[in-house]
């Protein structure tokens, strides 16, 4: 049977739910193509007034802090030796990897000149947050690329890699923690530029520590709602335990953020606060529904130790999040009398970017040992004769 029939084979095996998101990521694929044809001005509704719409406020600003959970858990699970985290990261590093490629992505459909993207890493100006988010991303992905090759080897039975990568484990973990602390910060740094534009609820001196902040808890909230949707859907081992121990973090991790916020409007935030009605809903949307509910749910032990309550409640922090990053880089940004609204070709790339996220995942833990609660330390050195694989996980044989 020839290459080509497998693949027809394989895929007509596929759940009716990935040949929708296959069809999605094939529209986003297409709508990818009109504007590299055609160009920003005609497939956006970007102008001079709003030049950064969907693609930033959502495929950048947005996802890069919900990929965040790889470089937090990588942080708490390596530096402070909760070693009984270890199963939730390769999920994590993988939802991070696939985020920020993604995030990638986006930055060069927003681009006007895409095929000049590599002037950034010839031409530097150390003094824009722009070319640090640039270079922390191109790192970061990198890194999280070198992290996602364990069980890359592993699948392939390529040992002597993989004897390399783990060797590097722990530099790559703080490497990531670092980067990441970066360029979740200098997000924030895009919009002090913004004094006269962004209103005076989101624009605070603090915001690059809130953008970090904000994205610690998040990143753990989605890799609360990521495990119990696979093992709902997937059939992957229940990891509820685990997930309990990352629900009693969150609150303090939100908590935290709360006191920073409370402290930005009182004692740094010029005014007014009550000008615009619209703004003040959003505002009261995103920290009502999207900090306060969580943290209070969070705080409660019935919540920690239910499955769909705990979901529940890292999913309205997701919300919040996303919420937050829409507040600040668009509708913090409308002028009174006008408006952005993406167009369809917009909504179709965003669209087809989330799909592609989902069915890559998906595929990857179909094909790739990345749920399995692998050794910490393994005897790569020894022959391969002394050693089988074994639902993706490393073993030697008696």
């Amino acid at each position: 049977m020839t290459a080509a029939k497998l693949i027809i084979n394989e895929i007509k095996g596929y759940h009716r739910f990935l040949k929708f998101l296959m069809v999605l990521v094939g529209l986003g694929a297409l709508a990818s193509l009109a504007r590299f044809i055609f160009g920003l001005g005609v497939t956006t509704n970007l102008n001079d007034t709003y030049p950064w719409g969907l693609w930033i406020s959502f495929d950048v600003v947005t996802a890069v802090p919900l990929a965040a959970g790889a470089f937090t858990l990588g942080a708490i699970t390596h530096c402070f030796h909760i070693k009984k985290l270890e199963p939730l990261v390769r999920p994590a590093i993988v939802t991070g990897f696939l985020g920020y490629s993604l995030v990638s992505v986006g930055l060069l459909l927003d681009l006007g000149q895409p095929q000049r993207c590599w002037h950034t890493m010839v031409f530097w100006n150390p003094h824009s947050p722009m070319f640090e988010v640039s270079m922390c991303i191109m790192a970061y992905t990198t890194v999280l690329f070198l992290e996602f090759l364990s069980p890359v080897c592993e699948k392939l039975g390529y040992y002597l890699p993989l004897r390399v990568l783990r060797t590097l484990e722990m530099p790559l973990v703080v490497a990531a923690a670092a980067i990441s602390t970066l360029h979740q910060s200098s997000l924030g740094t895009f919009f002090l530029i913004a004094v006269d534009k962004l209103h005076s609820l989101w624009y605070n001196p603090l915001l690059p520590l809130l953008f970090w902040i904000s994205a610690i808890f998040s990143g753990l909230s989605i890799i609360i709602l990521e495990a119990t949707m696979t093992h709902k859907w997937l059939g992957q081992e229940d990891e509820s335990e685990l997930l309990e121990t990352l629900a009693k973090i969150i609150p303090w991790v939100i908590g935290v953020y709360i006191l920073v916020k409370v402290y930005a409007l009182v004692f740094l935030s010029q005014g007014p606060f009550f000008d615009r009605p619209g703004m003040l809903i959003l505002f009261g949307v995103e920290v009502v529904i999207g900090v306060f509910v969580p943290f209070f749910m969070f705080l409660q032990q019935r919540v920690r130790s239910d499955n769909r309550l705990r979901a529940i409640a890292a999913g309205l922090v997701i919300f919040g999040l996303v919420v937050n990053r829409f507040n600040v880089s668009m509708y913090g940004m409308i002028h009174e009398g006008a408006a952005y609204v993406p167009s369809l070709l917009e909504t179709m790339v965003t669209i087809g970017i989330i799909a592609a996220e989902i069915l890559f995942f998906v595929l990857i833990a179909k094909y790739f040992p990345i749920f399995e609660h692998h050794p910490e330390t393994v005897d790569y050195s020894l022959p391969d004769k002394f050693r089988k694989v074994e639902k993706g996980v490393v073993a030697v044989e008696s």
